[in-house]
């Protein structure tokens, strides 16, 4: 099987080990690889010429960001297409056309953030659409409004607000998904990403 989630799963563990610039991963043919996938409006698909989907997206543009190469992708156009997940309710989704989905909170502003694009969309918006898909009886966060909270979508909505700077959370890595601190001590002394890299 071959997704671009993988790539991105190889590189973020090469990083957090101290591993990529020893390890079987060749940075440069996993760039041009996550960089064939693109598409004309800007985002990515799992496979070259795969749909544009936001979670896919999160993985090439970390993939790119560890690799140090986020200069091959199109940083406005893609930040424009997922500025264009934000739906009325202020949630966001995956592609065009289909429900807001509390899991896009992490997987499109992380996404967002990263790519320096953050305050493009409403974030107050966001924040209130998260909040509302909260269980007052039961806790946890679920998918969207009224349904059955999950553990994947409370951890996706309450790093989404960490993200936005929500009061009471502390500050998560949009790279790595873990806490600032964690990451900071991680790579004490070294650093976060491969030297820049061109496709080969």
């Amino acid at each position: 099987e071959v997704d671009t989630r993988f790539s991105y799963c190889a590189l973020c563990c090469a990083s957090l080990l101290g591993r990529l610039d020893d390890c079987a991963i060749d940075v440069a043919k996993a760039v041009a690889y996550v960089k064939s996938c693109e598409n004309f409006d800007g985002g990515f698909g799992c496979v070259p010429g795969g749909e544009s989907h936001a979670g896919q997206v999160f993985t090439c543009v970390g993939a790119l960001a560890i690799a140090g190469a986020l200069d091959v992708c199109q940083r406005d156009l893609l930040a424009w297409w997922l500025c264009e997940r934000q739906t009325p309710g202020g949630g966001l989704n995956g592609r065009p056309q289909k429900e807001a989905d509390v899991c896009y909170s992490w997987w499109v502003l992380s996404t967002l953030s990263v790519l320096k694009r953050s305050h493009w969309i409403d974030r107050p918006a966001l924040a209130k659409f998260i909040l509302r898909c909260q269980d007052p009886q039961k806790g946890g966060i679920s998918d969207r409004p009224n349904d059955e909270p999950d553990v994947y979508h409370t951890f996706f909505g309450v790093a989404g607000l960490s993200l936005m700077g929500y009061e009471g959370l502390k500050p998560i890595d949009p790279m790595y998904a873990l806490p600032v601190d964690v990451v900071e001590r991680v790579f004490e002394g070294r650093p976060k990403t491969y030297p820049a890299q061109t496709p080969a």
